[in-house]
Parts: C-alpha cells; structure tokens; sequence
C-alpha cells in the first residue's frame, strides 16, 4: 500500500504536516537489483567534452542514445550551460562504459548563449516524436522546447500561474524561494503529457523541510500537442517530502525533489534528495537519496489554489500517495547529489533504471552513474 499523510492544521500562516511514515527496511523492493555505478572525476575530460554539472538525463531507444544536461549558469566558474549526448553500455554485469559523444551550448532563439544567470538547467525530456527536448530551468522561462542540437524553439513561461514566480525577496511571502524551483521534468509514455515539479515549498505554502517537519512541492501536469509542446495545464498536486533525514552541525541542511520519472499518466518515480555541508569552509558535502513511487489516483487537485491556506478543508486536501522505492543508503555508501534518472535499454528483456549525479562543478565531488535492472518489470506499468 502507499503511505498516505494528511494536513493537520494551519498555526501562525504556516501550515504543519504530518512526518510521512517511512519504510526503513533495507532493500525492501527486491525485484530491483542494484547493478553499480560508473564515475568521472571532476575535471575529466571525454573526446573533448568537459563533465560536469550533470543535472537531468533523458534516453532514446531508438536511436540508442542519451541527452544529458548541465546547470551552469553561463559564467566563468561553470562554464557553458550544456547539452550533451552520450552512449551508455550495460549489462547484467553492470555500467561496461560511459561515452560522451559531443557537447554543445544552449542557445535561445537567436542561436546566442544564454545571458549569464537567466539559465539554469535541471530538467529533461525527449518528445514522443523524438525530435525535440524540454528542458525545465531554475532561472528564465521554466519550460522550454530545443532541438536536438539545443537550440531554443519555444518557451512556455506563459503556462505557468503567477504564483510559481520566483522571488528573491526575503520579504516577500509569495512565489518560489530562490534556488528552489524547476527541478523535475518528464513526458508520459504515451507522449500526450507532462509532469513538472517544484524543488521545495512555495513561500504561501509553508515551510522547506526541516528535521522536525515535512516540506511539500506541486506537481504540475500539461498537455502536449502533436509537435510535443505542452498546450495547458492539466492538474497539480501537492507533494509531501521528507524531513531532512540526517543534519551537520555546519548548519545548512535541505531536502527536495529532484527529479521525477513518468510510468504513466498517474504514477510516478520522484527523487528526493537532501544534501548537508560537512565542512566549516561549506567546500564538502554529503547526501542521502530516496526515490518514490507515487499515485495521483487519489490525490486532490490544487490547479486553483495559490496558496494551501486557501483550501476550504483542510481535513480533505489529499496529497499524493508516495512508497519508498530505493533507499540508496542500502545500496552505496558514497550517494552523490542525484539529480537524473531515465528508462535506459532492455537488459536481458529487463526494463533498467540509469540515474546520474551532479558535481556541482566541485573537485571534491564526482559525475555518478547508478544502474538499477527491474529483475519483474514492475515498473513499466
């Protein structure tokens, strides 16, 4: 069954939610074997391709590749924000070998780099027709199609309800926290729509997550047209994440969803990922990863309501149903910052799961692939 929580009561503008009831037992879901991971050290260099920032990774079978995309900002430290392609090849032994085939900018409709901080890439998602990328952004427009070789077509900034705005007023009681926003992107199987998500808590809905408290996030759903460009908003739910699992005494601890993966039009795999500086210098850090199998089913749909306050009952605002999937925790003791997962080839007629990490351009982190073999094919629903 899926863990069920509930809103409890609103006290003081900020509303408190029930701490989600957590399957704790290692490596409950046997029908996922764990197959490994492959590593690139940061600084490491492929075919002239410079590995880093990986935050989102999307699959084509039929042309057996991958896209991935990076999160720079377009500045001196991060470099250019990237889209790249590359081949993976696995097998039941595991990640045999990761090869970046090319890199390429990001360019806006006039072919130009993007202005420094107007992007931030952290979401991914290959058309059904295969012939176009959507990409979620924490920074600009939040949703945006590409081609193939990462050039802007369109932007859908106009899909998005004034309430996702992005504010980095620390006055401000209403939009999304700044560094908290588009972090989850993913098309359904049948390619008719999309599911977006929201990193942490919009300031109107309550607090991030904290040690003593659930955070939430929204899933938004659209539509998709026959050239694969989201036409209107479907739904939205709301998403409980986690406390914050474990905290450093260094003081800056998070939790939030990190990225999403589509099963069908109502189930999902959502990544939460909390990360904790270990360092007075704020220079190492360590995190923890769950993944989620959730269930809209029954979940309320908040397309109109701005703010959680604003729900009439709040004894009847439904989340999402969520069950642990995989605790990494079970599987490495080395979990990086994971920010991508996809669908990658059959392995022995078995659906497998590839995730990918994030180094935030740090030399003390790493670019990680995990891979995952669905021994039932439980997950291709």
């Amino acid at each position: 069954t899926y863990t069920k929580v509930n809103i409890m009561k609103i006290r003081h503008a900020a509303i408190f939610l029930a701490l989600p009831l957590l399957c704790t037992t290692a490596q409950a879901n046997s029908f996922l074997h764990y197959a490994g991971e492959f590593n690139f050290r940061t600084g490491e260099k492929q075919n002239n391709v410079t590995i880093a920032g990986l935050s989102a990774i999307t699959f084509d079978a039929k042309k057996n590749i991958f896209y991935a995309i990076n999160d720079s900002r377009n500045n001196n430290k991060e470099g250019d924000a990237s889209l790249y392609t590359l081949k993976i090849q696995v097998s039941s032994r595991g990640i045999e070998q990761v090869n970046f085939l090319n890199q390429r900018p990001l360019l806006d409709a006039k072919q130009q780099p993007f202005v420094t901080n107007t992007v931030d890439a952290e979401g991914l998602a290959l058309t059904h027709n295969g012939k176009s990328l959507l990409w979620s952004s924490e920074l600009g427009a939040p949703l945006r199609l590409s081609t193939l070789d990462g050039v802007m077509e369109k932007d859908f900034t106009s899909l998005f309800p004034a309430r996702f705005n992005i504010s980095s007023d620390k006055e401000s009681s209403n939009g999304i926290r700044s560094g908290n926003a588009w972090e989850g992107l993913t098309v359904t199987p049948d390619g008719k729509s999309l599911f977006i998500a929201v990193e942490s808590s919009l300031k109107q809905d309550g607090p991030i997550a904290s040690p003593i408290n659930s955070g939430t996030s929204r899933l938004l759903q659209f539509s998709i047209d026959a050239d694969g460009r989201p036409s209107k908003q479907l739904h939205e739910y709301l998403y409980i994440t986690d406390p914050v699992p474990q905290v450093s005494k260094f003081g800056i601890n998070d939790n939030g969803v990190s990225e999403v993966l589509a099963l069908n039009d109502h189930q999902l795999l959502v990544i939460e990922r909390s990360g904790r500086n270990v360092s007075a210098g704020f220079n190492d850090w360590d995190y923890s990863v769950r993944v989620y199998m959730v269930d809209l089913t029954a979940a309320s749909d908040i397309k109109d309501i701005d703010s959680l306050q604003d729900w009439s009952n709040k004894s009847t605002l439904q989340p999402v149903s969520k069950k642990l999937l995989i605790d990494f925790a079970d599987y490495t003791s080395s979990a990086d910052c994971i920010e991508g997962v996809t669908f990658g080839p059959l392995i022995d007629g078995h659906t497998s799961l590839i995730f990918v990490s994030d180094n935030n351009f740090q030399p003390h982190q790493q670019t990680k692939f995990y891979l995952f073999i669905d021994k039932e094919n439980k997950l291709k629903i």
